[in-house]
């Protein structure tokens, strides 16, 4: 028994306002002579979303019980929606988890009446991820210790996989994106893709290609290796290609992710503040490469391509400079106005070569501008589509994940911001409308209609230690862009 106590646990739910259980709550509740419910009583607990309540020696079964709230139970009024239901349930999951973890508890088991089942895995296996790099946690400390999150009803364990997987996929965006930079560079960045696909690289699910300098210079990808030649770190290009469908020639969705490894300004260096959050600035290029996996892992039905231009943006004696031109790989002349607007330079030689493979759809994801994160704050994704179907898919897909998105426009006024007196285009329009003039730049390079933009510096990074995602890198949109490729036509 005294083992059992040590580690292990269960998280069932209980709604606001009412003594009413979840399925397995009632179960526990009725064995133990109501503890639960004298226990509940007596707490803050009351049932709000997020609430949680920690038991020990309920029953001899469950030794340890979290009590979490589930909000307000359905009584046949207004229905809540998808988005705010699978939220509930990632909510209330990971709230659980992270308190029986908090207890030392290393195998838990969820109620499977606590909600979507998906959406219960995702929150449960968010919410124990924590990106640390200290030798030791403490006395109490569960860092090295594998935690075990299951369903209590075995016949979910399909879809509870499946939500595991999707988080698991996420918390690897996270680790890259948290990683300091001096342990991310673009070279390691490669490595640690290349470790995390081993499996489906060797039956051939995926293929890799790693691009150097050399290969950058062929495809005369100017700006991206303008933005390169400041740093001593040398650029990489990362391919990864998964074809899914049944035709093998079906046109491929793209995912182009913004892969700064560290972003100082360049020449127009940033303000010393904060500065140390630019190892996050390659998030665009992890939640690429996480959605790719994920995909592959599921093996959905569809032609998938990831495409990441790495490198880091340096102030040096050989970086671009304020003033300097350079020639993109579709051609154009771009004035360089801001080294600090480095990220739609290395996405427009990217987008460009994208076109290569005959794409159905591209969308790229970056923590482009901090016009953004005005805009929007830390709670909404900006999306920037130019096809209102494609819009559809990733609003739809949104409401399913919890990541929420909201469209900004894409208007030819914002382009005759970039007009430049001695080049084709100039990469920066100043501050008005910033995060708008930056997608018409990034437009400059996209032949198709289906293309969208999703600028992600807002929810980069969160500040608060929420329910089930705490504080740190966020890996967001990972798992919309999974949802996106699910949902494509083949």
């Amino acid at each position: 028994m005294e083992g059992e106590i040590n580690n292990s646990g269960v998280v069932v739910g209980c709604y606001e306002g009412l003594e009413a259980w979840s399925e397995l709550g009632n179960l526990i509740n009725s064995k133990s002579d109501n503890l639960l419910s004298k226990s509940f009583k007596l707490a803050d607990n009351k049932g709000k979303v997020g609430d949680s309540l920690v038991l020990y020696n309920v029953t001899p079964e469950h030794p340890r019980v979290a009590i979490v709230g589930l909000g307000k139970q359905n009584t046949g009024g207004s229905d809540l929606s998808l988005f705010e239901k699978n939220e509930n349930a990632r909510k209330a999951t990971g709230s659980g988890v992270k308190a029986l973890k908090s207890k030392g508890a290393t195998n838990i088991q969820v109620d499977c009446s606590l909600g979507d089942i998906r959406s219960c895995a995702e929150g449960a296996n968010l919410g124990i991820f924590k990106y640390d790099l200290k030798t030791s946690g403490g006395a109490n400390s569960t860092k090295n210790t594998p935690i075990q999150i299951t369903p209590f009803d075995s016949n979910h364990q399909s879809l509870w996989e499946e939500g595991q997987l999707l988080a698991q996929s996420q918390n690897f965006a996270r680790e890259l994106a948290d990683t300091p930079s001096n342990l991310m560079t673009p070279s390691i960045f490669v490595e640690r893709v290349t470790k995390q696909f081993e499996k489906l690289i060797q039956d051939g699910t995926v293929k890799m290609h790693v691009r150097d300098e050399k290969w950058a210079t062929e495809q005369k990808m100017g700006m991206f290796l303008g933005v390169t030649k400041g740093s001593d770190e040398p650029p990489r290009f990362l391919e990864l290609h998964y074809k899914g469908a049944a035709n093998q020639d079906a046109q491929p969705l793209i995912f182009v992710g913004k892969g700064v490894t560290f972003d100082s300004g360049g020449i127009s260096i940033k303000p010393s503040a904060s500065m140390g959050l630019m190892r996050g600035d390659m998030e665009g290029a992890a939640t690429a490469v996480s959605s790719l996996f994920a995909i592959a892992s599921l093996k959905l039905p569809v032609n998938v391509i990831s495409l990441t231009p790495l490198c880091e943006n340096m102030p040096s004696g050989h970086a671009t400079k304020p003033g300097d031109v350079l020639t993109a790989s579709n051609g154009k002349t771009v004035e360089v106005d801001n080294t600090d607007a480095e990220g739609r330079l290395i996405l427009g030689d990217a987008l460009h070569y994208a076109h290569t493979f005959n794409p159905s759809t591209i969308i790229d994801i970056a923590t482009l501008t901090g016009a953004i994160d005005v805009a929007l704050g830390q709670h909404y994704a900006g999306v920037f589509a130019a096809s209102d179907e494609l819009w559809d898919e990733i609003n739809k897909s949104s409401q399913i994940t919890g990541e929420r998105v909201w469209r900004m426009p894409l208007l030819q006024e914002y382009r005759k911001q970039l007009d430049s007196k001695i080049a084709d285009i100039v990469n920066s329009a100043g501050r008005s409308g910033g995060a708008c003039s930056a997608a018409m730049f990034l437009k400059e390079f996209v032949q198709i209609n289906r293309w969208a933009h999703l600028d992600i510096a807002g929810v980069m990074y969160s500040t608060e230690d929420g329910p089930y995602l705490g504080k740190g890198m966020t890996g967001k949109p990972v798992r919309t862009l999974v949802e996106i490729a699910r949902i494509q036509k083949h």
